[in-house]
């Protein structure tokens, strides 16, 4: 299975058994430890402390066996551990196997329980922030749709392949631009192509550039750009990326875009150095939320007592829900009876009461936000801003 979707997410957390198995590996794509079955090694790891957890709960010998024997046929699965993500998580329990390739690293982690340890999955289920990337050099022009998982290149028809493909040198002196019909990048012009009618009088190269800009431009704009408000990054050398934004008829071009030749840079190290320009869009969302919870700590709006936002997040009261990074809160709640045990040190039968509440947020249609310690609006690993006061 591949990413998670918010009615899958939902399934898992409404299951519950007195022995659910969750385990999260860090997974690699190539090299060394492809070759030599790391991953593999680490998961046959991960479910035998899963055997022997469930012993000291008293499970039967058998239960166990039936119940990671689903794990234990995915270790020969030679395909599988061959085209691997980031990450990967896996779900075990009486007649029930599940697992997901997560488009991100996790933090190993193993977890046997009476429901399943979900909070590592929320980054998969947040608001997907798109950008497009744009690479464009006189002999280069590549077009990319990405978000904060990652990206793919898109095939747009009709988009230029580089200078060459709009202005033929040999039709220069005609003062003519020239684009091939369904020429492939590098081929000669065929007889037939089809002639743009953009004018005559261009002078020099510059000239014969942004006819080249506003021909990707106007391709863009026509096929994809022209019904979207996301960011738009230009990878080019400065003068480029001066001259395609004088041309462009996109309004949401970044004004921090990355400066410099990228004609041989692999898709991978573009993606990073894209998504790396773009840090302070993927926050921003989240500092809009907690700018509310700040802005109403004097309301009742805003709650960072655990006692009071867990059954809030039961009972769709809360709009954004902010949870420290890599914490568990153990205890029970009854909503039937609006009770709340919460306990310093997990207890047997005891469940995480922040994987709880992520799970009825999101239900509930509010949003998550996982943050490390020092971005917490508060000293607590649980806050929430509500949508109406306890």
């Amino acid at each position: 299975m591949e990413i998670i979707t918010k009615d899958e997410f939902t399934e898992l957390g409404n299951f519950q058994s007195a022995n659910c198995v969750s385990i999260y590996l860090p997974t690699h794509t190539s090299g060394f430890a492809v070759n030599e079955r790391y991953d593999q090694i680490v998961f046959k790891n991960n479910l035998q402390k899963a055997k022997n957890l469930m012993s000291a709960r008293g499970v039967d010998l058998r239960e166990c066996e039936s119940i990671l024997e689903p794990g234990f046929k995915l270790l020969n699965d030679e395909k599988f551990w061959n085209n691997q993500s980031g990450g990967l998580a896996v779900f075990l329990s009486n007649n029930l196997f599940k697992y997901y390739k997560i488009p991100f690293s996790v933090k190993e982690e193993l977890m046997v329980n009476n429901s399943f340890l979900l909070t590592p999955l929320l980054p998969v289920l947040e608001r997907r922030h798109r950008f497009y990337l744009l690479v464009l050099s006189k002999n280069n022009c590549k077009f990319y749709e990405a978000d904060q998982f990652g990206m793919k290149k898109l095939e747009v028809e009709g988009l230029p392949y580089g200078i060459n493909d709009v202005i033929h040198f040999e039709e220069k002196d005609k003062r003519q631009t020239h684009r091939r019909a369904g020429a492939g990048a590098g081929e000669r012009a065929v007889v037939g192509a089809s002639f743009h009618g953009h004018g005559s009088g261009l002078a020099d190269e510059d000239e014969y550039m942004q006819q080249y800009f506003r021909e990707v431009d106007q391709t863009l704009w026509s096929e994809v750009l022209h019904n979207q408000h996301v960011p738009l990054i230009l990878a080019a050398v400065d003068y480029e990326i001066a001259l395609y934004k004088q041309v462009s008829n996109y309004k949401h071009i970044c004004e921090n875009n990355l400066p410099g030749n990228f004609d041989h840079e692999d898709r991978h190290s573009l993606y990073l150095k894209a998504k790396e320009k773009l840090t302070g869009y993927f926050k921003e969302y989240s500092k809009t939320a907690l700018k509310n919870f700040y802005d109403n700590s004097a309301s009742g709006l805003s709650s960072s007592t655990a006692t009071e936002v867990i059954p809030a997040a039961h009972y769709s009261q809360v709009s954004d829900l902010f949870i420290e990074r890599n914490t568990h809160i153990w205890g029970s709640f009854n909503d039937k009876e609006n009770k709340i045990v919460i306990n310093e040190t997990r207890k047997p039968n005891d469940e995480c009461l922040i994987n709880r509440a992520i799970l009825k947020t999101i239900v509930n249609g509010g949003e998550v936000h996982i943050l490390d310690r020092e971005k917490m609006p508060t000293s607590s690993p649980i806050a929430a801003f509500l949508r109406f006061a306890i």
